[in-house]
Formats: structure tokens, C-alpha cells, sequence
């Protein structure tokens, strides 16, 4: 069985991997703009595509944060 601890580096692992993945989508997607100086209906797609990685980049700090206030909970509690 996994321990607590183990469960929680697991789950914060998990997170990471998922920010920087939504980090490298927000990049490519700026640069896009930048770069290639899209047309209308290209930027308004990326910009969409930016906002939602700002969005799940939101997410996985708040997870990131619950992951660290059980860990901290935790280690109280022994």
C-alpha cells in the first residue's frame, strides 16, 4: 500500500507535469502572435488557447496548494 506521503509526491508530480504543459501551450501560442502576426480569426484562437492554459496553470496551483496543505496536515498529525 502507498503511503501518504508517497501519495501526495505522486499527485504533486502529476501537477507539475500538467503546468508545464499548459505553460508550453500558453508560450507556442504567444508565439504564434508574435511571430507569425496571424490574422483575426487565427489571433482570436490563440488568445483562446492562451487564456485556457492561463486557466488550467490557475488549476494546478490550487492543486499544488491542497497537495502542500495535506502534507503539512499530515506531518502535524504524526
Amino acid at each position: 500500500m502507498t503511503s501518504k506521503p508517497e501519495l501526495g509526491k505522486n499527485s504533486f508530480n502529476a501537477e507539475l507535469a500538467k503546468g508545464r504543459n499548459a505553460s508550453d501551450s500558453l508560450r507556442q501560442a504567444l508565439r504564434r502572435m508574435v511571430e507569425e502576426e496571424p490574422g483575426p480569426q487565427t489571433r482570436a484562437i490563440l488568445m483562446a488557447k492562451a487564456a485556457l492554459a492561463l486557466s488550467e496553470l490557475e488549476a494546478v496551483l490550487n492543486e499544488l496548494d491542497r497537495i502542500g496543505r495535506n502534507t503539512r496536515n499530515t506531518a502535524k498529525n504524526e
